[in-house]
């Protein structure tokens, strides 16, 4: 995945890629100095839209 919009699917994702506490792509650990904040999503979980806020690593968030 080359592009930010392309995120994987929140199924695939780990609780802390959910959270941001890893990159959403490889899913090392993140903290506030090595975040790149990809903006925030929405999806639906049980038929409701739910709002996140993925985060990737300094590679993977600077591939536009």
């Amino acid at each position: 995945m080359s592009n930010t919009r392309d995120l994987p699917p929140l199924s695939e994702l780990s609780e802390q890629q959910v959270r941001g506490a890893a990159c959403v792509r490889c899913g090392i650990h993140l903290d506030n100095a090595t975040a790149v904040d990809l903006g925030s999503r929405v999806t639906h979980r049980a038929g409701s839209p739910v709002r996140w806020f993925p985060r990737a690593c300094r590679q993977h968030g600077d591939a536009a």
